[in-house]
């Protein structure tokens, strides 16, 4: 499984290390470096391979929005999540305009903190790992222009499966250019392969997704799933 290194940018020693806890909990990311200050965090951006900041936006010596500008200018493939207070709208607002992927308003829920990192792995992997042509459909998906469709009410999912998961699943198959195996869903979605599998045969059996086989010398054929039913629709 791909870790995505993520850097904590946070003065506050008690935060920072609940930032490292809270990231040990998750699964696909690993915690690189931690630093205190606006030019800690610059040389670290020079010399580590960073995928994702986690950001206080008021970080001694960082400049605020000046700050996250200068950043976003001299290092634009690494990703920001600001962690800051919500005092100052023009300072909410002025993150996301820069290109933070999400804002977390100071004290947040360790849920909200999963939420928004896996949301970002889900986008990143499904940027960076692409090598097919995107249809605008695809695109919409990833990025969150165009909504997952409701399920019609007969489409409802059964008792023990949450719509919001399905949704979930539905989307990353969207995303995707190829078909994934019941492992790779569990790993991108931070869930168990049991759960992916649950979900991704309800999806089949709704004819919302189809299954191949890869076929091994050793073992039991692997089960590949991608979005559409059987009558070829993507």
């Amino acid at each position: 499984m791909k870790a995505l290194s993520v850097l904590v940018a946070e003065d506050d020693p008690t935060l920072r290390d609940l930032y490292g806890d809270y990231l040990k909990r998750l699964r696909g990311f690993r915690l690189q470096d931690q630093v205190s200050s606006g030019p800690a965090l610059f040389e670290a951006l020079k010399e580590k391979a960073i995928h994702l900041v986690l950001l206080d936006l008021f970080l001694p010596g960082f400049d605020a929005l000046d700050g996250l500008r200068r950043a976003r200018v001299s290092h634009p493939r690494i990703d920001f999540i600001v962690l800051s207070v919500g005092t100052s709208p023009d300072a909410v607002r002025g993150s996301l305009c820069l290109g933070a992927f999400d804002y977390l308003i100071k004290p947040f829920a360790f849920s909200r903190f999963k939420t928004a990192l896996e949301a970002y792995r889900t986008y990143h992997l499904g940027l960076t790992e692409r090598r097919e042509p995107w249809r605008q459909e695809e695109l919409d998906r990833l990025t969150g222009t165009l909504a997952t469709p409701p399920l019609a009410p007969d489409l409802a999912p059964p008792k023990g499966l949450q719509a919001k998961l399905v949704g979930d699943v539905t989307a990353l198959l969207q995303a995707w250019d190829k078909s994934l195996s019941a492992t790779e869903v569990g790993e991108l979605l931070g869930i168990s392969r049991s759960t992916a599998r649950r979900y991704l045969e309800y999806l089949v059996e709704i004819d919302q997704a189809s299954v191949d086989y890869a076929f091994r010398e050793v073992g039991r054929p692997v089960k590949l799933y991608h979005l559409g039913g059987r009558d070829g629709a993507c």
